[in-house]
């Protein structure tokens, strides 16, 4: 078991260094829209997994009511999360309700932008933390 969460640890942090270079090079090249669909469906399942994980990892520390920073950060990646997974599922569902041919708004695309930084810090914490906790 433990080498299963440490190798999908490994994947979660590579895909997060994979989703960067989409987002940072995705201007230089024509339509990557093609890209950004395929790699929705990837996210979507690193974010619904992260969450699990990274809850699991905050309730390990309910018992104690000494604050510590570990404890802290436990919180603070799981609510960062959270609101990851909101934002990014919202947008999915907004996107994939257009018509063909529509754009998103502006707003939406704004949206997109903060999901597009924070999916590679949670999923390389997420993946970081499962990779040292069971080598």
């Amino acid at each position: 078991m433990a080498m299963a969460l440490r190798l999908a640890g490994g994947l979660m942090m590579v895909y997060a260094v994979l989703y960067l270079a989409q987002f940072l090079f995705s201007t230089l090249y024509d339509n990557p829209q093609p890209v950004w669909d395929v790699m929705n469906y990837v996210s979507a399942l690193g974010i619904l997994v992260a969450l699990i994980v990274n809850f699991g990892h905050m309730r390990s520390y309910s018992g104690s009511d000494e604050p510590t920073l570990s404890r802290l950060g436990a919180h603070v990646l799981f609510y960062a999360n959270a609101a990851l997974a909101i934002w990014f599922f919202r947008n999915w569902i907004y996107l994939l309700a257009l018509d063909a041919g529509e754009s998103a708004s502006v707003p939406v695309d704004v949206i997109w932008d903060f999901v597009a930084v924070m999916i590679p810090i949670v999923l390389a914490a997420t993946g970081r933390r499962l990779w040292q906790t069971n080598a």
